[in-house]
């Protein structure tokens, strides 16, 4: 009960893209869809304890996730704030978006063992 007085959350912006990149060709796989995130914490709701959100570093988590990833598509970025009274505010962003590239192979037999 005493949750929904301390802390809130306001959904902000939300943004769409078509791609990360100039996709040139349509001959490419989606491999999967992926979600990233960054944070950060705002003393007083004024003073930066933390780096600013960042969409890139956010984008980028998407992308760890599938290796043989080239680019996103279909991106949308969601900014929020999370209120904490009277300590703060936590500002997040949220990437979700389609991981596209090839498809991985299946290990070839004459390379097996080989560095």
């Amino acid at each position: 009960m005493l949750t929904g007085c301390i802390g809130s959350h306001v959904p902000k912006e939300i943004t769409l893209f078509d791609s990360a990149t100039v996709v040139r060709s349509t001959d490419y796989k989606i491999l999967g869809k992926g979600k990233g995130q960054d944070s950060a914490f705002y003393l007083l709701g004024m003073f930066p304890v933390t780096k600013a959100p960042n969409v890139e570093l956010a984008m980028s988590q998407i992308l760890e996730k599938y290796p043989n990833g080239k680019t996103l598509i279909n991106i949308k970025v969601q900014r929020e704030d999370k209120a904490y009274f009277p300590l703060g505010l936590v500002t997040v962003v949220n990437v979700t978006a389609d991981v596209v590239g090839q498809p991985e192979d299946t290990e070839k037999p004459g390379l097996k063992g080989t560095k």
